[in-house]
């Protein structure tokens, strides 16, 4: 989902009051007001695919799945994940959710840098979330962060027959299931956009 940045000065509360008045969708990145554009086919479809997979997995838990219109605060700052799960309880006309478990998102051109750097880091600081997964909707490539005690366990997955496994939710999400319905391609051979890790692999390794 593309981002045009405004800049103005204002605390989170202030922030909350202030969103809530607009027609548009914002986030609020560490003082800076990013507002919300829409994503591609394939990035909207990718999300709707996850959704969709994680709300039917979890069916009668007490987690529940959002998509994008439900915002959540960390690390002072307030975003909307494109999917997220929570197990905690909350009410109806709540509009910022508290402690995600798992945070999706998928990737898109003017997004990528802040998803994988600023998000990353402001996600880990809470301390409910066991997993931030990183869609890309280019090539069929799924990155996960999974914490691990103290430490971070990173992972790619590709190929058709990969597997998103979340464990803390006991929930396993094929990549063909997440790619379904796009024309993504699961060759990454020759393209820009395939992971350092390499295709048609599961990779894995700790990080602080």
């Amino acid at each position: 989902m593309g981002a045009l940045r405004k800049h103005r000065s204002m605390t989170m509360a202030e922030f909350l009051v202030w969103e809530d008045r607009q027609d548009e969708r914002h986030e609020f990145i560490h003082g800076e007001i990013v507002a919300m554009n829409g994503g591609t086919v394939a990035h909207n479809q990718i999300s709707g695919n996850l959704y969709t997979a994680l709300r039917s997995a979890l069916r009668g838990t007490p987690c529940r799945v959002f998509q994008e219109n439900m915002k959540i605060a960390a690390d002072d700052s307030i975003v909307y994940p494109d999917v997220f799960v929570t197990c905690a309880r909350l009410n109806d006309q709540d509009r910022l959710a508290t402690e995600p478990t798992v945070i999706v998102e998928v990737l898109s051109d003017s997004t990528a840098s802040r998803d994988r750097l600023v998000k990353n880091t402001a996600y880990r600081t809470l301390p409910s979330l066991t997993q931030y997964v990183i869609v890309n909707q280019r090539v069929a490539a799924v990155e996960s962060v999974r914490r691990e005690g103290a430490n971070w366990l990173h992972e790619v997955v590709t190929g058709e027959q990969g597997v998103l496994r979340i464990p803390a939710l006991g929930v396993d999400v094929p990549l063909s299931v997440i790619y379904e319905d796009t024309e993504t391609p699961f060759d990454l051979e020759g393209l820009d956009d395939s992971p350092d890790e390499g295709a048609e692999a599961t990779e894995a390794r700790h990080t602080p």
